[in-house]
């Protein structure tokens, strides 16, 4: 049996699965909180708006990471740093931090942006 769409049909049925890969694509690099905050429109997507407020943020790394390099096999340290940086970010998302961005073996995370938070600075601590 196939079903005949009107055009108007097929236009709208195809731009939303490509809205929908879009948006799956972009989740890749955006955190989901963020993602939610623009579609919902509790953030603007707009890049020229631009709003001050404090944040705290969180550099951290592994200790000896370059020496550790040095002494164990390659599949040794990627399982260390996996489940290093995976240990982390569940430890920042539960706490409403954002993560920013992995440099290496170091993460970086911030709290209060782009959800505010009223105590940021002791979810981050906590964390």
């Amino acid at each position: 049996v196939m079903f005949m769409r009107s055009s108007k049909e097929h236009v709208f049925f195809v731009n939303h699965v490509a809205w929908i890969r879009g948006l799956r694509a972009f989740v890749k690099y955006v955190p989901r909180d963020v993602v939610r905050m623009m579609l919902t429109g509790e953030m603007s997507s707009d890049t020229n708006v631009m709003t001050r407020h404090i944040v705290t943020m969180l550099f951290a790394d592994i200790e000896g990471f370059s020496s550790l390099c040095e002494r164990i096999q390659p599949d040794q340290l990627m399982t260390l740093t996996q489940d290093y940086l995976q240990a982390m970010c569940e430890v920042i998302v539960d706490s409403n931090g954002t993560l920013d961005k992995f440099i290496g073996d170091c993460i970086m995370a911030l709290w209060n942006a782009p959800q505010r938070l009223r105590v940021h600075e002791r979810a981050a601590v906590g964390a």
